[in-house]
């Protein structure tokens, strides 16, 4: 029976309002090896916008949420993703694959309390019992609060594992689902297919696009590191800065992060510290959680990557090492100086100078972090300096070519009062290398001996030539410039484009009278195509992604037909109709 959805859904010009559909795992992912740790399945949340021609579950995108402490992104926030800015104005991805046909799922992990009954419960769904204007673990004696977009990774997977199988039961037809990773939402596809795949389960994924997500691992600034840690714990009561302290418990110290970044404060802690670094422990350090997770996701397949899909990468760092730039629009170099200054009253009578460098240069030690903080003018209070050393393989990875963090989604929740205020107002970068090129695109690495800078020349994926480095990927989208990470550009949308939707749209009975091919694809100026018969009074059209008619003409097709053309760079649909009616639909894109 076809499933219509009627009763879920309110029709609007090419939006449909869906219902958000809670539930809960029927798999508990294994983290024995994780201390700390405890096994219980998950809780997610999905919603289905259906494509805007049929209404009809028969073609499902799998958007899958990465990376969000304190779950800020709502499924509508999600879409709203997939927002960009093109030749045509603001569009939307989302938008334009529903358009030809295709559904959009969203996979949302929200907040939810576990129970003392081992029952789960959305934090949506919460009460503030005790009255308190906080709804928290107070209001639920017994209960554990459970950051699901932060949480581990693991267990995430396992809740996309169910929405797998429930739309492949669903879903109308045979279509094969496509599965669109953005961030850490890539690692959690990446190990849901791989689970399925170990457990011999057909996951009945044709397409698994990675975008910008961190397959070596992720970066923040172990200088910001730990200049956030000290500042909000290390100072003593009357100083803590508090609004850093969530930004530490919440984000640094998550599953997910503990997982994710490379170089992670608490491996640097003397033991018995919550606040000091061990001066012994200068090389590039990642929490224990890092291990077990890559040996988790590396033990189900072979490679570590889907062995059933076709595994594709679109990245927003550079693909040809550029490097991202300062306030000042200056290059960022290793070791290069984010912060130099004094504040004054940042307590009664106290100054605090604060120094925060990147990480230094291939097989060089230097200052990443000092604070300096003194009373009356000549009483010393903290006198904290912190150096780092970068390996002998690679620079300091934080001035790396990479997908850019805003660093004002730190400090979106600080306020500007205070020492706050004078720190972000230091400031002389305000991004940094979160994803770096070589991480997105998975280059293959010896010993774990990743160098940040390396540079990267995968020849191009259709290739006969040398390729010099070696990625799971068999497609890929690189920009030359570093650009914010997961954003979406009229460039990288027309990659995806061309991926998602099938090389060939034309029907079975036109193969049947002629074969026609495009001799070169993309193209610039003109099109030609090759057919094996001549075909008279052929109506040749051409429309965009948006579906605006962009030329139309009617003639004889020749065995070698060349078109004239002038269009804006993009993806298009080229279609070609016989006098007996017969179709042939094929995707076309212009340099």
């Amino acid at each position: 029976m076809i499933k219509k959805y009627t009763s879920l859904l309110l029709i609007l010009p090419l939006f449909i309002q869906a219902q958000t559909i809670e539930f809960e795992s029927n798999l508990t992912a294994d983290l024995s090896g994780y201390i700390g740790a405890t096994n219980f399945a998950g809780l997610g949340e999905y919603e289905i916008f259906l494509d805007t021609n049929t209404g009809v579950l028969d073609k499902p995108i799998i958007l899958v949420d990465g990376f969000d402490p304190g779950d800020g992104r709502t499924v509508q926030g999600l879409y709203d993703l997939l927002d960009f800015t093109g030749s045509e104005g603001a569009q939307n991805l989302g938008d334009l694959v529903r358009a030809e046909g295709f559904d959009i799922v969203i996979l949302n992990f929200p907040s939810y309390f576990r129970l003392s009954d081992n029952s789960l419960l959305n934090i949506d769904d919460a009460t503030d019992n005790n009255a308190d204007l906080v709804i928290d673990e107070l209001d639920y004696p017994g209960s554990i609060l459970v950051d699901g977009g932060a949480d581990f990774i693991e267990r995430n997977s396992m809740l996309l594992v169910n929405l797998i199988n429930t739309l492949n039961a669903d879903k109308v037809g045979d279509e094969e689902l496509v599965i669109i990773g953005p961030s850490m939402g890539g690692l959690i596809s990446r190990y849901a297919l791989n689970f399925m795949e170990n457990n011999s389960q057909d996951h009945e994924t044709r397409l698994w696009i990675s975008f910008d997500s961190p397959h070596l691992g992720a970066n923040i600034p172990l200088g910001f590191q730990h200049q956030f840690n000290f500042l909000g714990f290390g100072l003593g009561d009357d100083l803590n800065v508090v609004a850093l302290q969530g930004v530490v418990n919440g984000l640094l110290k998550s599953p997910a992060a503990r997982q994710l970044l490379v170089d992670h404060f608490e491996a640097h802690l003397t033991a018995g510290s919550d606040v000091n670094f061990d001066p012994t422990k200068l090389l590039p350090e990642a929490h224990p959680y890092r291990a077990v997770f890559e040996t988790n996701i590396n033990s189900l397949t072979p490679t570590g990557y889907p062995q059933n899909t076709r595994n594709v990468s679109m990245i927003n760092g550079s693909g040809i090492g550029t490097p991202y730039q300062s306030i000042t629009a200056t290059d960022v170099t290793p070791g290069f100086t984010v912060i130099d200054d004094t504040f004054n009253d940042v307590g009664p009578s106290t100054n605090a100078t604060i120094e925060l460098n990147l990480t230094p240069a291939i097989n060089t030690t230097a200052q990443i972090s000092k604070i300096n903080v003194v009373f009356l003018g000549f009483i010393t209070i903290f006198d904290i300096e912190v150096d780092a050393q970068a390996p002998s393989f690679s620079n300091g990875v934080d001035a790396a070519s990479g997908g850019l963090f805003d660093i004002g989604g730190f400090t979106a929740d600080l306020g500007t009062d205070g020492l706050i205020g004078d720190f972000l107002g230091a400031l002389q970068l305000d991004k940094f290398s979160f994803i770096p090129s070589v991480s997105a695109m998975a280059l293959e690495v010896t010993n774990d001996e990743v160098n940040w800078f390396h540079d990267i020349d995968l020849g191009i994926p259709t290739g006969t030539g040398d390729t010099l480095n070696s990625t799971p990927f068999v497609n890929w989208y690189m920009p030359d410039d570093n650009e914010n990470h997961v954003q979406l550009t009229e460039q990288n949308v027309i990659f995806a484009l061309s991926e998602i939707i099938p090389e060939t749209l034309s029907n079975i009975d036109f193969e049947t009278i002629t074969s026609i091919k495009i001799e070169k694809n993309p193209i610039r100026n003109e099109l030609t195509l090759l057919s094996n018969t001549s075909l008279n009074n052929a109506t040749i059209s051409i429309i965009d992604i948006t579906g605006k008619s962009i030329f139309s003409s009617k003639q004889t097709l020749e065995r070698r037909t060349t078109i004239p053309l002038n269009l804006d760079s993009g993806m298009y649909i080229l279609n070609i109709e016989t006098k007996n009616n017969y179709n042939y639909r094929t995707k076309i894109i212009v340099k």
